[in-house]
Order: structure tokens, then sequence, then C-alpha cells
């Protein structure tokens, strides 16, 4: 269904008053999420209705228009963003407001023209008014406030940077002033005003907000756009406490906020998951690590190969082109959650103080062999696709070998499509791709590269040198615990209901150490998905302490619906956990089922998923830095699950199960196909490593695996 986004993005860098002073990153920020919007729409049927207000444009009059002339059209299915980049300020709150207003002031928004010509600022009681407006059709509605003592609205001077807030005005405004001066009275509840929103405000109501003089842009905006763009469907509640992490990293003191009327909303996806991210490093210098990027082991960086990156402006959108690099640089040291980095070949010296964008150009890793075959002209087109597969250098992931014998995967150009072909079972992994030309061969080169990630995470294993090995027991529990590293879980019947396992999942730290614990779900469909601890994909847990994995509450072992029409009656993955001392986000390293995203275009703007591309910032608040070897303990476990549809008696089924009606007959006939021991064959070559692995550390179990779908 398309939606339109309607957007009233207000920026001021000059006031009309002499007495106002000027910032320089606020008009910059009104660009950055212009292009942000337009770039990065998932659905070309969802349409972006802008309205900007650059400096002069920015009165109080516009601005009130634009809530009630604009941003009025969004209706139930659309989405309403409210964004305003400049000073912020309080007032003198009149008597009438001071039951909410405890310390007497109100925040205001300073418009262009505030303090000059009897215009007064815009207070949070007005732009409260305005949103409950706007609410009255139920749209999806942000507000985002770059601004000083935003917290409270419904940037002192310090070291490369300048505050977006301007003196407190204390002459006494006329409550005749107020867009609802002619309705305001005692009787006005206005807690109570019906109105649905999500703020994020760039700082509390008592702090400064911060712009940055190098980037010219306000620190806040900055880093919110930066994770938007990078991570996929965060929601709210995520990109808010990601984005807190990395202001407060640089400006202690500036404390970015969320609030809501509808706490269901913290957990939607950002502007409704209708924004699709670029993916990329983040490369920075700091004092204890110098140039560095955000990523490390834990995101399959090989610790004993070398990897190479081109590094690009903050600035620069297609991170495609090569040719708007402005460096590269060899990684020289792999910690878990970062990677130290050497940089050559600067067009110009990089400025320790700037971030800068980075992406894997060249890599050593454990390549899946591919053998081609088929038609010459669909060979021809698929080589050239692995040729320029990485922003137009050869795959990272994909190494074509001449000989079947030497293949791991076979794709195949033939009857004018191409089809790839899993050689341990010779079983067709995605749908086949019409037509012989670039863009195909690309969508299945992509492919074959989606499930060379998966095995890289798949196979990801302890280091050598980690000292918490056994840190943590993972336990899963039905009635009670289910020992072992194999679990089978079976369907039930029940009064002619279909009614999935369920399990729990309990973590414990049993070492001396505080550690940083993620637990992943690799499907046989080769999708990756972080398993939540509440609203984080990660959780501390210091020695001794425990914690269920969702809160303790039963996960639904489900089977994808779409595949029991198939006659699949068994379905394996791998449940792993990575624990580190470092914390980071294994959120970023998921994937969709290769189905999924079996199409992909060569000319798309965005990022592929990429272990080694989506990753995340390392969070820590300590004063001084952690020593190289807290950094570099980090360990691997895993559990196996299988999940299966029961036998059943013929007798016992009904119109009224929750088969679906080709599965039913498939059942009832006995007809069942073989894809389930199809896909329990495709896993033996991994679990065999994994087997290994465990063996080699004194556990003993059977290769298998598991598909896990978490139901909430």
């Amino acid at each position: 269904m398309s939606r339109n986004i309607y957007a009233l993005a207000v920026g001021i860098d000059n006031y009309k008053s002499p007495a106002i002073p000027a910032l320089q990153g606020c008009e910059n920020d009104v660009i950055a999420i212009e292009k942000f919007l337009n770039t990065g729409l998932i659905s070309g049927d969802d349409r972006l209705h802008i309205r900007k207000l650059i400096n002069h444009q920015a009165t109080r009059y516009a601005i009130i228009d634009g809530f009630r002339e604009h941003l009025s059209q969004a209706k139930s299915t659309d989405i309403a963003l409210f964004y305003f980049s400049g000073h912020g300020s309080q007032e003198e709150a009149a008597e009438i407001f001071w039951h909410i207003e405890p310390d007497h002031l109100n925040e205001t928004l300073v418009c262009w023209d505030s303090r000059t010509d009897d215009t007064w600022d815009l207070a949070d009681k007005e732009l409260s008014w305005l949103v409950s407006e706007i609410s009255q059709n139920h749209p999806h509605f942000i507000v985002i406030l770059d601004c000083c003592h935003s917290g409270g609205a419904l940037r002192s001077r310090q070291q490369y940077t300048s505050t977006r807030s301007v003196a407190a005005n204390f002459a006494r405004r006329p409550l005749s002033s107020f867009i609802f001066g002619d309705k305001l009275n005692s009787a006005i509840d206005w807690n109570s005003l019906s109105k649905e929103y999500i703020l994020l405000a760039a700082c509390r109501d008592s702090e400064e907000a911060r712009e940055h003089y190098s980037q010219k842009r306000g620190v806040f905006s900055y880093f919110l756009l930066d994770s938007l763009q990078r991570h996929s469907n965060l929601t709210y509640r995520e990109a808010l406490k990601r984005t807190n992490a990395l202001v407060r990293s640089f400006y202690p003191t500036q404390s970015p906020q969320i609030e809501t009327t509808n706490s269901s909303l913290l957990d939607q996806p950002f502007f409704g998951g209708i924004i699709t991210p670029v993916s990329y490093f983040t490369a920075s210098c700091d004092g204890a690590n110098g140039w560095n990027i955000d990523g490390g082991a834990v995101h399959g960086i090989a610790t004993s190969q070398r990897t190479r990156l081109a590094i690009f402006p903050a600035t620069v959108k297609n991170i495609r082109n090569l040719q708007d690099a402005v460096a590269v640089a060899d990684v020289i040291e792999v910690l878990p959650q970062l990677s130290k980095i050497n940089i050559a070949g600067e067009e110009f010296a990089l400025d320790p103080e700037l971030i800068y964008k980075a992406v894997i150009i060249s890599s050593y890793l454990a390549n899946l062999n591919v053998h081609l075959e088929g038609a010459e002209l669909g060979v021809k087109f698929a080589r050239q696709a692995i040729q320029q597969a990485c922003y137009g250098e050869s795959s990272l992931y994909i190494n074509e070998v001449d000989s079947r014998d030497n293949a791991d995967y076979y794709l195949q150009a033939m009857s004018g499509q191409y089809t790839i072909i899993r050689k341990s079972d010779a079983q067709e992994l995605i749908p086949p791709i019409p037509d012989y030309n670039l863009e195909s061969a690309c969508s299945a080169i992509h492919a074959l590269e989606h499930i060379a990630r998966w095995m890289n995470i798949a196979t990801l294993t302890n280091p050598d040198n980690s000292e918490i090995h056994t840190a943590v027991q993972m336990q899963v529990y039905q009635e009670s615990e289910i020992s072992g590293y194999q679990i089978n879980l079976k369907y039930q019947i029940n009064n002619n209901t279909l009614q999935p396992p369920q399990i729990r999942i309990k973590l414990t730290n049993i070492s001396d150490k505080a550690v940083y614990c993620t637990l992943l779900n690799l499907t046989e469909l080769f999708a990756i998905t972080a398993i939540s601890f509440g609203c984080s994909a990660g959780v501390w847990l210091e020695p001794g302490q425990e914690v269920w994995v969702q809160e303790g509450n039963f996960i639904s072992i489900t089977i994808p619906q779409y595949l029991l029409p198939q006659g699949a009656t068994i379905y394996k993955d791998i449940l792993k956990l990575i624990v580190s001392t470092s914390e980071f986000d294994a959120r970023l390293l998921e994937q969709p089922s290769i189905d999924h995203n079996k199409q992909r275009s060569i000319n798309t703007n965005t990022s592929w998923y990429d272990i080694h591309q989506v990753v995340s910032r390392a969070i820590t608040f300590e004063s001084e830095p952690q020593t190289p070897k807290a950094l570099n303990s980090w360990t691997t476990q895993e559990i196996l699950i299988s999940t299966y549809v029961p036998e059943f008696n013929p007798k016992t089924l009904s119109k009224n199960d929750k088969f679906p009606k080709k599965t039913k007959k498939l059942l009832l006939t006995g007809k069942v196909s073989l894809i389930g021991v199809l896909f329990l064959a495709s896993f033996l070559i991994i679990l065999g490593f994994l087997a290994f692995k465990n063996l080699q550390e004194e556990k003993i179990y059977e290769p298998s695996t598991s598909y896990l779908t978490i139901s909430p």
C-alpha cells in the first residue's frame, strides 16, 4: 500500500535579530534529512512531500502555517514529520502554566523573526497544540528537534562545538499571543490533549545541544541519520539508544531524549520501516586505538588475513563509486568489536577530528567454490558479475573453479535461466532467475554471496587466545531443562489444532568477568536474526548473573507456513551465542532468508547486507580505555534445534486443522516430499565443522541443525 510522507523541515543558521548568534549546521541538517528521505524510500509507491523553511523563510507564521496547511494533509495511512534545527530557548511561563512547569519556564523554538517586531518564540505549549491538531487525522507523527532545551518541547561553547541556545526571554508574554489564546483558560488540561506522536529531542530540557564546527552539522542530527542510514529496521527505541550512546561518547553532558503518548510506538520501525539503509563502516581516530573501524572479529573480520578498505568523506552518498574515495586503508589489528587500520594513499591528510565512511574492497576469506556451467552467453555474464560484485571489483566471496569436483555450488545457465545448485544434495536453493543478462547474473551472484556470509557467521569460532571459553552457560527449557547440544522439538495436535513447540532460554555468567552476550538464529534458508533481550540485541552479565531471553517468556518455534505445502516436515538451524568482554550489536549481522532477496538490481544505490560492512559501534562509557587483553576476549557456542511436524492418524484430521490444504493432502496420502531430508544433508559440511570444534572442547553432539522462527 502506498503512503505519503509529509515533512516540514526547518533549518535556521541566521536570525533576523542581531542579538541572536548565528549557527553553521542547521541548513546542512535540512539538506541531509531531505537527501536521506529522497534516497532511502524502499517502495516506489511511497511519495515524499517536503516543505523546507530555511533561514528567513522560517518565520513564526510560516512554521505554524506549515503545520496547518502542509502536515494537516497526512491521513491515517501516512507519515507526518516535523524537523527543527536551530536555536532553542526558554521564556517565563505565565502563572496559568505553573502547575505543569515547576521551574516556571516554557521551552521554546526560536523562529527566524523571533524577538523582533513583537514576535514571540514558538512555545512548547503551542507546539503541543499544533501536534494535537494534526493528530486528529491519526497519521504516524514524528517530531525531531535538534536545539537546546528540546527535551521539554513536546547548542556554552567548547572546543570544536557551538551550542544551539540563546538566553531565555523573561519579557512578560501576554496570553493572547499564544495560538490558542482565545481558548486559554484554567480548565484546559494540557497533558490530556488528544495527540499521538513520537518526539526525538537532542537533549534534556535543562541541557544544550551542540553542533560540530568541522562537520558543520548538529551532533544529534548527524548521529541520528548515521544510525538510520547504516542499520536495518531500527525501532525508535533502538535508534535513540544508539544515537544517545554516540552523542554522549563525544559530549557527556548532552543526552538525547525520546517520548511518546503511546509506549507501543517506541518498538515500531523508524519511519514505519519505509527507509532502507546504506551500509558501511565508520572510520575514526581516537587516542587509545588511533585510526580504526567499528567492526572486528565478532563481525567476521579475519584475524590473520589482509583486509583493505576504501575511505570516503562522511558527506559522500554513493559509496559504490571508488573514484570518490580519498584514501585506502589496511587492517593491521583485529579486536573483537573494532579493528585498527593504517591509512595510505591519501588524496589529502585526513582530519583526525572527523568521521569517515569505509567499505571493504578486498579481503582474503573462506570463499565459496562455484562452478559455472551451461550456455556460453549465460556463463559470460555470470563471470562478469563475479568480477564486478564488490564496488566494481571482484567478489570477496565467490571463487570460480573449473572442475565440478572442486565446487561447493553450481551456477547453471540452462533453458534461458540461472539456477543455483548445492553440490552436497543437488538441491535448488532459489527459484530460477530468468534471462541471460548482467542484471540477472548479478542477482545470482549476490544470492551466492548471501550464502557465503551466512557460512562465515556459522563457522565463526573461538580464538585461540580467548580467556572466556566457558564464561556463559546457555540452558533451554520446556517444562524442564533440555540438556545437550542437539534438541529435537515437535508440533503438537490439540483439539484438531496444530500448535508449535515453545521453549525458554536462560544465560548464566559462570565466570569471574563481566561479559556481553548476543544470541543469533541461523536458519537453513540462510537468514540470520538477532534474538532480542528486551529492546536490545545484547545484554551485559556480571559474574554470577543470569538472564532469561525475551524476559523469560515462552518462545514459539514455528514452521513458515509457505513451506508446508511443499511437504517439508523438518526444519533445522543453529542457535549461536557470541560472548565478548566488549559490547557490540549483533542485530547488524542480520540478513533475511535467501528466498526473500532473490532478486537484486545491479544499479541499486544501497549496499547488500554484509558481515563485513554492516557492523556496530563499540559502546563503552569507561573513563579509561579498555586494555588489549580485555578487548581480545570473546567466544562462541552453539545449540542445534530440529523442529518436526509429527505423523498423524488421518482420522484425527478435520477441516478445522491449521494445515494448508495441500500439506494435509500430502500427509494423508503419504506423499511427503524429501525436502526435509535434503535440507538435513545440506548442512552436513558445516555441522561437521561445528562438531569437530566442540569435540576439541570435550563436547559431543550429533551433527544437525534447526530452523527457529521466533514468535513474540
